[in-house]
């Protein structure tokens, strides 16, 4: 069977797509990661269209520097407006977005006619969620909420307890009363409060971490196209980038990975 022991590379505006690093370390923990956080620029959501397609193609341009096998797209924002833009530029290097990854997810669940996404107001204003799945059911009633606070929550590690609690009910009081058949976590921050919401909707709710849903894509991707890492041939290469270097780079960093990281480089990109 034929591997290939290149890294996969993951990008992001910022550091929320180091829950996708946790996903593909737990789930391929033969396969390297370099991983880009552009968080000179962050976030995202409330640049224009052309501005969001230059830092994509700028993000990608940076991974594929390093010969990665695979580009796993974990910024929602980025997802939802830039991939096209990607597979032009990037024909021959494969592309994985977390939105599609979601959505996939989502539809392979029996039961999935009332949805609910969960995520910032761009990727909530930007509708990809619903599009995607309306492609391919347009019988799935999608219901889409912002959550602005959820992101401050988590990078203040407060994502249990009453202050969480009283967060997430504020946003999720109607679908708790009328609870959806699916969920879906649509930001890469969000995955760490799932035990904080999944203990406040009821067991019938399914939740769909894109973090997770991601990671799979990526593993199946790589298994169907002997892409895999050759297990123990090496050990995995971890590199970690960001575009500007906040203070609290190391603690965000090990409440996403749920471990330390020994060192991250900074480098620069355009203004």
């Amino acid at each position: 069977m034929p591997h290939d022991n290149r890294p996969i590379g993951v990008f992001d505006s910022g550091l929320g797509g180091l829950t996708v690093v946790r996903a593909l370390r737990e789930r391929l923990p033969d396969e390297g990661v370099v991983y880009l956080g552009d968080t000179a620029r962050l976030p995202y959501g409330t640049k224009s269209r052309d501005t969001i397609l230059r830092f994509a193609r700028e993000d990608a341009d940076f991974l594929a520097g390093h010969e990665v096998k695979a580009l796993v797209v974990a910024c929602n924002t980025v997802s939802s407006l830039a991939m096209p833009a990607l597979e032009l530029a990037y024909p021959q290097l494969p592309r994985i977005g977390v939105v599609a990854a979601g959505v996939e997810a989502l539809l392979g669940l029996e039961r999935r006619k009332r949805v609910l996404v969960l995520g910032t107001s761009a990727t909530v204003n930007s509708d990809s969620y619903r599009r995607l799945i309306h492609r391919v059911d347009a019988g799935v009633a999608v219901t889409s909420l912002a959550c602005p606070l959820f992101v401050p929550l988590v990078e203040e590690g407060l994502v249990t307890g009453a202050l969480a609690e009283s967060v997430i009910r504020h946003y999720l009081a109607p679908m708790i009363a009328a609870p959806p058949d699916a969920l879906i976590l649509g930001c890469t921050h969000y995955p760490l409060l799932t035990e904080t919401i999944a203990d406040m909707l009821p067991s019938s709710v399914q939740i769909v971490d894109s973090a997770a849903a991601c990671a799979a894509s990526v593993a199946r991707y790589l298994t169907e196209n002997g892409a895999t890492a050759e297990p123990g041939a090496a050990e995995p290469v971890e590199r970690y980038y960001v575009t500007d270097m906040p203070a609290s780079f190391f603690q965000l960093a090990q409440r996403f990975l749920g471990r330390p990281v020994a060192r991250v480089d900074k480098v620069t990109v355009p203004e």
